[in-house]
C-alpha cells in the first residue's frame, strides 16, 4: 500500500501540481512512502542473513563440543574396561558393539572414572539445554542424546547410591555405547569429525592414561 501510494502521489505531482513548491512537497512525501517498505525489506534481509550465520556458527560450535564430548567418553570407557590397545576407528567400532558379559568381565569403575562420567553428563545436559534455545540439532539427534544422558544418569546412580551391581553397570555401559553408535550413524559429518578427533587426540589421550 505504501509503495502504491508513493507511486500515485509521484505521478500526480509530476502531471498535475499547480506550482513547483507543491510538486516538490508531494514528491518528497511520495519518496518517503516508497522508502519505508524498502527499509523494512532491507532490514528483514540483513536480519535473516545474520540469523542464518549465527545459527551456522552455533551449529558448528555444538558439533565441535559434541565430538569432543564423545571422544572423552571413548577414553573414559576404555579406561573403565582396561582397554590399552592403540585407539583407532576400527578398534573403537569393535569396542562399541561389546555386550554386557564382556563388559562386566572387564569393568572397573574407579572414583576417577565416576568423576569424568559426572563431568561429561553435565556437559551433555548443558548442550541439550542450549539446543532447546537455538534448535540446531535434529529431533533424531535430540532423541539419541537424551537417551544417552539418561543411561549416563543410571550408571552414575548405580555407582553412587546403590550397591554397585557390576552386571547392571555393564548393561548401562552397553546402552551408552549403543547410543554412541546411533549418534555416529545419524550424522556422517559427526563420524568424519570424530575420526579426525581420533587421529588428532588419540596420542594425547593415550599418553595421559595407562
Amino acid at each position: 500500500m505504501s509503495i502504491a501510494g508513493g507511486i500515485i502521489l509521484y505521478t500526480g505531482a509530476i502531471d498535475n501540481a499547480p506550482n513547483d513548491n507543491l510538486r516538490d512537497l508531494i514528491i518528497d512525501i511520495s519518496g518517503s512512502l516508497l522508502s519505508i517498505p524498502l527499509v523494512f525489506l532491507l532490514y528483514d534481509y540483513m536480519n535473516s542473513r545474520v540469523n542464518r550465520q549465527m545459527k551456522k556458527t552455533i551449529a558448528n560450535s555444538v558439533s565441535d563440543k559434541l565430538n569432543t564430548l564423545m571422544l572423552g567418553l571413548v577414553f573414559m570407557l576404555r579406561e573403565s574396561m582396561g582397554v590399552r590397545s592403540k585407539l583407532t576407528t576400527e578398534n573403537l567400532n569393535r569396542m562399541l558393539i561389546w555386550r554386557t558379559p564382556e563388559i562386566s568381565r572387564r569393568l572397573k569403575i574407579t572414583p576417577g572414572v565416576l568423576d569424568k562420567l559426572n563431568a561429561y553428563h553435565n556437559d551433555l545436559d548443558t548442550l541439550l539445554y542450549r539446543n532447546s534455545q537455538s534448535s540446531v540439532l535434529s529431533p533424531q539427534q535430540i532423541q539419541i542424546l537424551s537417551a544417552l544422558a539418561r543411561d549416563m544418569t543410571h550408571l552414575i546412580n548405580e555407582n553412587k547410591f546403590h550397591h554397585r551391581n557390576r552386571h547392571m553397570s555393564a548393561k548401562y555401559i552397553e546402552n551408552i555405547m549403543s547410543r554412541m553408535l546411533d549418534w555416529l550413524d545419524s550424522d556422517s559429518v559427526a563420524m568424519l569429525n570424530l575420526q579426525q578427533h581420533l587421529s588428532d587426540g588419540a596420542l594425547a589421550g593415550n599418553g595421559g592414561k595407562k
